[in-house]
C-alpha cells in the first residue's frame, strides 16, 4: 500500500525527502518502488548526512530530481533550503519505541502513578518530530512545498488532532 502511494505522489523532477520510522520498511519500499524512481533515490544508509545532502543538492543543481530515503534522524540536522526540497513525505507518525531502559523505567513509573505515558511522553515527542520534519521543508519565509503524511492515524485517532494542532497553520488537504 505504501509503495503504491509513493509511486503516485512522488514527482520525479522535484526534490523529495521520504521519512521512514523503520530501516527495514525503508529498504523494503525501495525494492518495490517504481523502476523509474529508483535511480533518483539516495538512501541514508549509504552515506553520511553530509554526503547525502551534498549528493542530493548536486542532482538538483544539475536540473534532475532527487529523492532522499531516510529515517527519523533526518528530521533534524539537515538544511535543504529553497528548491533543494519541495516535498516531505512521512510514511508513519514518528512514534519512538520505548526500548531505552531509562525511558521504559519512566513509563513504568508514570503508569504506577496512574498517569498515561503515551499521552505524556509519546504523543508530545512524536508531535515535536513531526514539527521538525515540517521544518526541513520551510527554512525561510520564501520556501514553499508540500508535506504528506501517509499515516491515517492522524485522522482516526484522538491524538491525531493534538498533533495537527501543534503544527503551523498550513493549508490542509485531506484525501
Amino acid at each position: 500500500v505504501l509503495v503504491g502511494q509513493l509511486n503516485k505522489i512522488i514527482e520525479p523532477q522535484k526534490a523529495t525527502l521520504v521519512i521512514f520510522t523503520a530501516r527495514q520498511q525503508m529498504h523494503a519500499v525501495l525494492k518495490e518502488l517504481d523502476e523509474s524512481l529508483k535511480p533518483l533515490v539516495i538512501m541514508q544508509d549509504d552515506y553520511s548526512k553530509q554526503m547525502l545532502v551534498k549528493r542530493h543538492c548536486e542532482k538538483i543543481d544539475a536540473g534532475k530530481g532527487s529523492i532522499i530515503f531516510g529515517l527519523a534522524s533526518l528530521t533534524e540536522g539537515i538544511d535543504l533550503p529553497g528548491n533543494y526540497l519541495s516535498h516531505v513525505i512521512m510514511a508513519k507518525l514518528p512514534f519512538t519505541v520505548p526500548s531505552d531502559p531509562v525511558e521504559a523505567a519512566l513509563n513504568e513509573w508514570l503508569t504506577d502513578l496512574g498517569r498515561n505515558p503515551f499521552w505524556e511522553i509519546s504523543v508530545p515527542d512524536a508531535a515535536i518530530r513531526l514539527k521538525q520534519a515540517c521544518g526541513r521543508l520551510l527554512r525561510s519565509e520564501e520556501d514553499k512545498g508540500r508535506i504528506t503524511l501517509l499515516d491515517k492515524r492522524i485522522l482516526t485517532k484522538s491524538y491525531g488532532k493534538a498533533m495537527l494542532d501543534a503544527l503551523p497553520d498550513f493549508q490542509r488537504v485531506i484525501g
